[in-house]
Parts: structure tokens; C-alpha cells; sequence
């Protein structure tokens, strides 16, 4: 038996999405449903998105902004809201795609015995075994980095041979061709798509407005016979056969249309199988799992023991809302597999990771499977630098670049600001307009800010200082520029970003509901944030400017906290009432987490504020909000709440579910429901954050250590400034702490506090 914290394994095949296996390269992803009679492989490509380069024209709005701003400093709160919704929003943002589905139909293995589909999530190998007919049949598949292809492998060992025609299923406008033992599927994105009764109306153009073009193939190699059909291959008589696939399109990128698009994209395909094949099965695997498990391995975990590692994956997580005994490993599994997640859909080259990561299953994905900027996308990415892979971090750094170029004339046209600015929906052609629908989520300008953030903590943890002066600096002064712009006195000294809104949360004003306000407080906070760390980057480079001077004089007029009549921080510009005092947002907490303007230490005040608030919250929510929550309690140290909050993100959630709590379904995959891959990743970064938190050259050993891990280990998290950390305990008390880097560092544990000195791997001790 594999090790029940990096294995994932079940005695049927998948019958729903949410049961089927995921396996990715960054740009190229899959799900392996482990069918006996007819398999199924989920296929997405990153760059398959409906949508045009320039298919969103920013429209002057400053007019109509001028007016809105006006209402709410009038106070007049639902006639604010009701302006914005007919004269601020714009165009939806576009659909991710699913590429298709590959299927191996009749295949005639009717009774399997002993069926067993698993997933390696160390090497990143999905596994399928069953014997039926007295005939032993496996599978392996993968997706390469290295090699760029998927290779799915079948075996038959006994009297029976394998029998299957191979085909793809592809709902988007498609050829098919079968050429010289090569299948090809050549299609075509549609321009747009219109969801009518819950189907989708996609419309073609040609033109600047063309949609990305792509191709798709894969060719089989077998000691069986191979016959080319019109619309499939048929393998036959065969006890293995190979089956290499990949997929390219023609986009280049956001800012390029597709018409004119130079990417040979349907030679890298051919290109790709032919060297495949040239290389083998053998050395394929062999590549791509030393390039994974290379990633993988530079972090382990072990919460002690652990009893169910033999129970099936699904079974486990259903058993575990009942009885949580005995089965640390289930939180080593979820931890591991936000990792996992992350190195599979996220590599340097790829796009950034959507609402699900790469992989999704419908032509009209939940939200459109987008870039929601107003938390999921930067949760996406909170595991990700802490876990140590920076590497993957790559994607989201070009993602900001890109919607700080498309922010600028958003700024403009809609505020008269100059900088940049992007609103709460983002997609490949890096829409940053708010879009249609209900100001609450659409009318919120601050997504480029917080990004901010995530930029200047990829140069804290790598200290990269060229990366700082010539990529997040020019980045975070154009997002201050915007803020400042936006700043104005609220006639008692303060100055505020006028108007905003507290994604997605509404109040009331009388019987009626509203959710734009004068300001909100996650606004100020992420400005205060933006410029509290802009300040830091002119000092670490030596710089004075006068944008620098600015955002000096704007610091002690911004908004001071407040605390609400709730006892909690107070979210709008008044302490106003909530219509969902259990609201899955907690956006008025940005201070606490990702941010650490809030701090048990230093502002314990704020710090029992924010304690309130979550308490007022409570314990349930989606799954993403069940992640944030657990980041929220480990910054306030609560070992009982974090543990708490963990156990509700394990929550069994079936594959035919009813919307209601969040949890997990049985892949894994978080529940908002439906799935969302953010929770994945809120759920890896807060179990990180109990163990080890970091801030500047200060770091927290243990600071939420919840009792049920009275033992173990967790080795390789990177803090911030570099270090590889290595913490062991027994008996919830730190036996062993080994730092491995170079600097001056303040080490924290059970309220002791020492300054180590470290120049390579040291032992440092507490005793």
C-alpha cells in the first residue's frame, strides 16, 4: 500500500466528474474516469477560452462615475447602487472551454474483479487494474511537462486481447481526419457565447474577431492491429497499446488576434507525437516523473499515525464527517494535494489557474470557469511561494503584468484616473471593466491592487531584488496611482476611495438592500496594504520620488479601523446591517489575512475586533470560504478553530449534490459546490500557516498547533527571506528545528522569541 498522504485510490471507475482522476502539465489537463467497458478522458488546454483579442471596447464613463459618486455622498445608498447597475458595468467576460473528452469505447470487459484506479499524487501517474475473462488488464497515464503530450497506456495480460476504438468528442466547431495512424481534430473557439435556458449560443466570426484556432491528435503505438476509420481508430487483437495525445492552438497572446497569428501550432503537434513515440513509454515516464516528484518532494508532512491509508479515497473522506479518528493522513492528503493541484496546473509558460485550475467539464462552466479576482484567484496562489515552488508561481506573475497593461485604459475611461485599475472578473483577453450583472461583485475596481501584494511577496520569499525594481515596482507605483487618484476627504479629515463596494456582501437601507457605500473597509485595507508595502520597496531600493512623498502625506489621513456596534470590525463607511450575517465573504479581514496590517503582537486591539467578526461569522460557508477561514484563525493563533474549520472543509459532498455547505468531493476536488479549486488551495496554505508563519525576518514556529497533531513533522516550507524551514515535534511540543539558508532571523515559538544567525543549514535550539 502507497502512502495514504500522497495516494488517492477507489474500487469503481468514475461515474461523475467530481470522481474522476486529475493529472495536468501546466497547459495540457486531463481526468481519468477508470471506465471498464468505455473510458473517458476529460481533455482542457489552457488557451481554449470562447473570445477575440479587442473584443471589449472601454467606453468613456467618466460622466456617469462623476454621478455615482455624487449620489453616495449624498447618501443616497439604493439610488447609487441602481445608477452604477444601468450606467458602470459592461460586457461579460468570456467562457474556459473544455477541449473534449477522449473515449475508448467497447471494449467488452463486462464482471471486472479486483478493480482498483488509483492516483500517485508524488509522481503524478493515474493507475487503473481489474481482471475480467481470466485476462489481467492495466493502465498508466500521464501528462509530460517535458515532453508536452499526454500518454495513456493499456495492457492486457491472459487470454483476452485489447479491443477499443479510440475517438475524441468535442463540442466546439470541429474536423476530424485520421492520417497515417493519426487522429486529428482541428476546431475553432466561437467568438462568443450567449447561455439561453442553460444552453449555450455560440456565435462564429471571422476576421479580427476569430476565435483561437486549435488542433488536437494523438497516435497509437501497439503490437496489435491498428485500423484508421473516418471518425476513429480501431485497435484490435492487441496486448498493449500507447496512446500519445497532444493538443496547441494559435493564440499568442491576449493582446494579438488570432487571425493574425503566426504560431505554427498544428506542426508543434505533429512534432510533439513524433518524438514521443521516438523517445517510448519508458523514458517518457521516466522524465516526467523525476521532473514532478522533483517539485513535489521538496516538502513532506507527517501528522502521526494514521489507520486508514487501506480504506478508498471516497469511502475515507465520507467516513471522516463521522468519525474523525485515527486518520491524520487525511490531512496530509489534503495538504499534499493542493500541491499537487498547483504543480499540475500551474508551470511557467502556462496560463494562470482559473476558477478550476485548467480542468472543466461543460462548453458553459460554473462563472464561466473565469479569473474571479476578488479572492479565488489570489488564493489559487497563496500555497504556492510558503510551499516552495516559485517556479510556479510564474503564470499569476504574467497574469498581473498583462492586466495592469489592460487596466490603464479602464482607469481612464471609466474614473478619470491615471494608473491602472481591474474589476472583479478577468478573463484570457484580460477584460478589467466591471462586468453585467448586480454592482455587488461587478462594481469592485481593487483586484490590481491586492495583486500587488502577491508581487511583492514573491520578492520577499526570493529576495530577487532585479525582480523587484523592474517588475513589481513599476506594477505597484501604477495600482497607488489609481488609489490616490481615487482618494478624497469624507468632510471629517479622512481621505477615502469613493465609492466602493465589500465583494459580494449587501446591506440594508430600511427594507431594501444595497451594497455600494461611501467606502468600504477591505478597501482601505488593501490601499493601506498597497502603500505601507510601496513604501518598503523605495527603501529596499534606495528610491525617493514623489509618488513616494504622496502616498507618505496619504498614510496617517487613510480611514482609520473602526469597531462596529457588533463588536467586530465594521465593513461599510457606516456600521451598516448585513442582510447575511453568516456571509461566505469576509472581505473586511483582508488586514488580518492575506495582509498583516492586523496582528495578534502588534495590534491585539484589531486583532480581538477580528476574532469577533468571525465569530459573528461562523464556522460554515462554500468551500473556498472554509479555506480563508482556516488562514484567518491560524494569523489569530487559535489551534481549536483551525482544526474546526479544517474538519468542516472535509466535509464528504457527494458527486450528485444539492447547494448548500461547502466541503469536499470525493476526487478531492473542493465544493463550494460546485467545484471551485480555490478552497484546494486556502485549505494547503492555512494547515501551512499553523505550522509556520513568516513576516519579514520573523518566524513562527508551531503558532497554531492543533492538539489532535500531538506528533510530527513537516520539512522544506520556505519562509520568508529564503530559509528552508524544518520543524519536528512529539507530544505538541517542537523537538527539532533545523533552518537552512543565510541571514539574521527572529525565531518565535511558545512565546520565546531569539535572533539566529544562519549562513546554511542550522539546528537551532529551544530547549
Amino acid at each position: 500500500m502507497k502512502k495514504g498522504s500522497q495516494y488517492l485510490w477507489y474500487k469503481h471507475p468514475a461515474k461523475e466528474w467530481v470522481e474522476a482522476m486529475p493529472l495536468g502539465n501546466g497547459s495540457l489537463g486531463a481526468m481519468v474516469f477508470g471506465g471498464v467497458d468505455t473510458e473517458t478522458v476529460g481533455l482542457n488546454l489552457d488557451t481554449l477560452w470562447s473570445g477575440c483579442s479587442h473584443g471589449y471596447k472601454v467606453e468613456n464613463k467618466l460622466e456617469h462615475f462623476k454621478e455615482a459618486r455624487r449620489l453616495i455622498l449624498e447618501d443616497k445608498k439604493v439610488e447609487a447602487r441602481n445608477y452604477i447597475a444601468d450606467n458602470l458595468t459592461g460586457d461579460d467576460c468570456e467562457w474556459y472551454l473544455q477541449l473534449g473528452k477522449l473515449t475508448l469505447t467497447s471494449m467488452k470487459h463486462m464482471c471486472p474483479r479486483e478493480y482498483k484506479r488509483d492516483l500517485d499524487i508524488e509522481n503524478a501517474v493515474a493507475t487503473v487494474h481489474y481482471t475480467a475473462s481470466d485476462t489481467v488488464y492495466d493502465r498508466e497515464c500521464f501528462i509530460s511537462h517535458p515532453d508536452k503530450v499526454l500518454v495513456y497506456k493499456l495492457t492486457a495480460n491472459g487470454k483476452n486481447k485489447l479491443d477499443f476504438k479510440a475517438m475524441i468528442n468535442c463540442e466546439l466547431r470541429h474536423e476530424v481526419s485520421v492520417e497515417n495512424g493519426t487522429y486529428i481534430l482541428d476546431g475553432i473557439c466561437p467568438t462568443h457565447i450567449e447561455q439561453v435556458k442553460n444552453k449555450p449560443v455560440c456565435t462564429y466570426e471571422d476576421g479580427d474577431r476569430q476565435g483561437v484556432s486549435f488542433r488536437c491528435a494523438f497516435t497509437v503505438e501497439t503490437d496489435g492491429k491498428v485500423k484508421n476509420n473516418k471518425n476513429h481508430i480501431h485497435i484490435s487483437e492487441a496486448g498493449y497499446a500507447v496512446i500519445y495525445l497532444s493538443a496547441e492552438s494559435n493564440f499568442e497572446s491576449w493582446d494579438k488576434p488570432t487571425s493574425k497569428s503566426r504560431k505554427d501550432y498544428k506542426n508543434i503537434c505533429s512534432k510533439r507525437l513524433a518524438a514521443a513515440r521516438e523517445k517510448g513509454f519508458g523514458k517518457l515516464k521516466e522524465d516526467h516523473t523525476e521532473d514532478f516528484s522533483g517539485y513535489f518532494n521538496r516538502v513532506s508532512i507527517s501528522l502521526g499515525e494514521s489507520k486508514k491509508d487501506n480504506v478508498p479515497t471516497d469511502r475515507r473522506i465520507h467516513d471522516f464527517l463521522h468519525s474523525k479518528k485515527n486518520d491524520n493522513n487525511l490531512y496530509c492528503l489534503l495538504f499534499n494535494f493542493g500541491r499537487y493541484l498547483t504543480i499540475s496546473a500551474s508551470r511557467e509558460g502556462s496560463q494562470a489557474m482559473t476558477l478550476q485550475g485548467i480542468w472543466t467539464f461543460t462548453m458553459c462552466s460554473p462563472w464561466r470557469s473565469n479569473y474571479t479576482v476578488n479572492i479565488n484567484t489570489e488564493m489559487n496562489y497563496w500555497p504556492t511561494l510558503m510551499c516552495s515552488m516559485p517556479e510556479m508561481y510564474k503564470p499569476l506573475i504574467d497574469f498581473i503584468k498583462e492586466i495592469t497593461v489592460s487596466g490603464r485604459e479602464t482607469a481612464e475611461k471609466y474614473y478619470g484616473m491615471k494608473g491602472s485599475c481591474c474589476h472583479h472578473n478577468v478573463d484570457l483577453w484580460r477584460i478589467t471593466t466591471p462586468s453585467k450583472g448586480n454592482p455587488v461583485w461587478s462594481f469592485w475596481s481593487l483586484a490590481g491592487a491586492w495583486f500587488t501584494r502577491h508581487l511583492y511577496e514573491y520578492y520577499e520569499y526570493t529576495l530577487d531584488t532585479d525582480f523587484l525594481r523592474d517588475t513589481a515596482l513599476p506594477i505597484m507605483e501604477e495600482n497607488a496611482r489609481f488609489c490616490l487618484d481615487m482618494l478624497i476627504d469624507d468632510g471629517n479629515g479622512n481621505l477615502i476611495f469613493c465609492p466602493s463596494t465589500s465583494p459580494e456582501n449587501e446591506y440594508f437601507v430600511g427594507s431594501k438592500m444595497t451594497s455600494v457605500s461611501k467606502t468600504t473597509y477591505m478597501t482601505m485595507e488593501i490601499v493601506t496594504d498597497l502603500f505601507l508595502n510601496l513604501q518598503a520597496v523605495y527603501g529596499i531600493l534606495g528610491k525617493e520620488t514623489d509618488l513616494g512623498k504622496e502616498i507618505g502625506e496619504a498614510l496617517p489621513r487613510l480611514l482609520p479601523f473602526k469597531q462596529g456596534k457588533d463588536g467586530g470590525l465594521m465593513e461599510w463607511y457606516y456600521d451598516e446591517k448585513g442582510f447575511d450575517k453568516h456571509h461566505r465573504h469576509v472581505s473586511h479581514l483582508y488586514a488580518l489575512h492575506p495582509a498583516n496590517i492586523i496582528d495578534v503582537d502588534r495590534t491585539p486591539e484589531l486583532a480581538s475586533y477580528a476574532r469577533k467578526t468571525l465569530e459573528n461569522r461562523g464556522d460554515g460557508g462554500t468551500g473556498w470560504s472554509l479555506g480563508w477561514k482556516i488562514n484567518f484563525w491560524a494569523r489569530l493563533r487559535d489551534k481549536d478553530k483551525v482544526i474546526k474549520l479544517i474538519n468542516n472543509q472535509l466535509r464528504y459532498i457527494p458527486p450528485k449534490y444539492k447547494p448548500g455547505r461547502g466541503g469536499t468531493f470525493p476526487n478531492m476536488f473542493d465544493a463550494h459546490p460546485p467545484f471551485q479549486i480555490d478552497g484546494n488551495f486556502g485549505a494547503t496554505a492555512g494547515i501551512s500557516q499553523a505550522l509556520m508563519q513568516s513576516f519579514g525576518n520573523r518566524i513562527l514556529v508551531l503558532p497554531a498547533l492543533p492538539d489532535q497533531w500531538s506528533d510530527g513533522h513537516i520539512h522544506g516550507l520556505t519562509a520568508k527571506g529564503g530559509a528552508k524551514v524544518d520543524i519536528d515535534w512529539a507530544d505538541g511540543k517542537l523537538k527539532k528545528l533545523v533552518l537552512d539558508g543565510k541571514g539574521d532571523y527572529e525565531i518565535v515559538y511558545n512565546g520565546k522569541s531569539q535572533i539566529v544567525s544562519i549562513d546554511g543549514k542550522k539546528d537551532v535550539d529551544f530547549q
